[in-house]
């Protein structure tokens, strides 16, 4: 399996974040057939909220983690999209800072 980690910080505040993150949630079931569930209101690690978008397809899953500040997507790829994989980092990479402004 091959790994993308992208972490972004922001100024937006935790609503604006998840209306970034409901963007990208739109884009990722309707462009790339993403099968999203969407947990809100988790307390992670240095005691912030932070909400928690879940994704799937064949060969490929993963997560954005969202808070007041950052945004942090991990995704795995499986063997046969892991070829892709720099194509896909940067088409996810433009496409947060697009939406992040």
């Amino acid at each position: 399996m091959s790994e993308i980690l992208i972490q972004r910080s922001h100024t937006l505040g935790l609503e604006k974040a998840r209306a970034v993150a409901a963007k990208w949630q739109q884009e990722a079931e309707a462009d790339w057939g993403m099968d999203c569930t969407y947990v809100a209101n988790q307390i992670n690690e240095q005691g912030e909220i932070q909400d928690r978008l879940n994704f799937e397809r064949a060969g490929a899953s993963g997560y954005l983690e969202v808070s007041a500040s950052q945004l942090t997507m991990k995704l795995e790829l499986g063997f046969l999209m892991a070829s892709f994989k720099d194509k896909i980092e940067e088409k996810i990479t433009s496409n947060l800072d697009k939406l992040l402004g």
